[in-house]
């Protein structure tokens, strides 16, 4: 399977993919895969084809790829699926195959692998992350990055001031510089033009290849380790001088980007209900193919079935996520009563009922042991008692 690409493809800039998350915030489903290969709700594809498909659009024919966490799945469906796409290659190191500690945060993966990447001799390193839901124009961020006159270029989107705390939040001034960044703050700053937003990194970076190289070989002793980008290395350019934000157009601003983090399972589940409608915010990959309508005869509402999944007849589910392969019987009721929802699965705090098979087959079995009360109380049974027995 081809994919267009973009006219003016970029050189000498090498796309560097992280993919080695576990994602513990998706508690039972990623317990036996990493979160890039999750399944992306009921789409036959998985989380990371989005970033993939991006990344073959703009026209980068080189791929490097971090993983470490269950990496197995990941890889078997990027060589059957995207590596043909890449005409020079895809190149694969696992940090547990590295180190006995693996890679200790985002840009140690990058530090630990500084030899290989020279091989390439890279102008620029382009980070990605392989668990955003994302439809973004790669070649134009390489295009900004490369008309300023900073060698560190991050990718920005406008996020509800309400989840702001989860993300790296930038300040702009009152002319709109760069002013501040802290990751993942107590009390984020609200934009200037929209308090009730907050501007916030997609984890996306571009950083001149001598740059980066020299951050990370001097954050490299214990005493002083830079290992993460969010909390390490883009505070340093900030204070440095050296970084520059490249907001993603919204909206009339030309071509709309779209970029959602599925960290947690409400966040995954609302990415996935944007796609549900007839006409989606942004194309699908070309991997990814709609699934099998449920049963006609069965109410889901504000619910994402994975992959062999499915809804038995005179089912009743609400806010829920349905595990692969989970078979819900005839009659099945979840989602609208939170005590006997949390007997038997996960809920979030906002409101989300995590199904898996494993919790099923609990409950199958618990309700099979517990005694069947008797539709009607029984009279005690009267006897007459003989003279002896007074």
């Amino acid at each position: 399977m081809t994919f267009p690409r973009s006219a003016a493809a970029p050189s000498r800039c090498l796309p560097f993919l992280l993919a080695g998350g576990q994602g513990s915030r998706l508690f039972e489903l990623t317990s036996r895969v990493c979160k890039p290969a999750l399944s992306f709700g009921s789409f036959e594809g998985r989380i990371v084809d989005f970033v993939l498909s991006a990344t073959v659009r703009a026209g980068f024919e080189n791929l490097f790829v971090a993983t470490q966490y269950r990496p197995d799945g990941l890889c078997r469906h990027l060589d059957r699926n995207w590596a043909h796409n890449f005409a020079r290659g895809v190149s694969i190191r696992d940090g547990a195959a590295l180190s006995a500690h693996g890679y200790r945060g985002t840009a140690d993966a990058v530090r630990a692998n500084i030899t290989s990447l020279d091989a390439f001799g890279p102008r620029e390193i382009m980070i990605l992350s392989g668990d955003h839901v994302l439809d973004i124009d790669l070649a134009a961020l390489l295009q900004h990055h490369r008309s300023q006159e900073c060698p560190v270029t991050v990718a920005a989107t406008s996020v509800p001031l309400s989840t702001a705390g989860d993300f790296g939040i930038f300040d702009l001034d009152a002319g709109g510089r760069l002013s501040g960044f802290v990751e993942k703050p107590a009390h984020p700053t609200p934009m200037a033009d929209d308090p009730g937003r907050a501007l916030a990194s997609t984890g996306i970076y571009v950083f001149d290849w001598i740059w980066l190289k020299a951050a990370l070989r001097a954050g490299a002793g214990p005493a002083a380790a830079r290992d993460d980008f969010g909390q390490d290395i883009l505070p340093m350019a900030l204070q440095e001088k050296a970084l520059c934000v490249y907001r993603l157009p919204e909206g009339d601003e030309g071509r709309g980007a779209y970029w959602r983090d599925v960290g947690t399972l409400d966040a995954y589940r609302l990415a996935q209900l944007d796609f549900d409608a007839a006409e989606t915010p942004v194309a699908l990959p070309k991997t990814m193919r709609r699934p099998v309508t449920q049963s006609v005869d069965s109410f889901s509402e504000g619910t994402v079935y994975l992959p062999g999944s499915r809804a038995g007849r005179r089912s009743q589910i609400r806010n829920a996520i349905v595990g692969p392969g989970v078979q819900l019987p005839v009659g099945f009721r979840a989602g609208f009563d939170e005590e006997e929802d949390a007997r038997w699965f996960r809920r979030s705090a906002g409101g989300t009922l995590l199904i898996t098979a494993e919790m099923m087959a609990r409950r199958e079995t618990t309700l099979r042991k517990a005694p069947t009360r008797p539709l009607f109380r029984q009279r005690p049974r009267m006897t007459s008692l003989s003279p002896m027995e007074g």
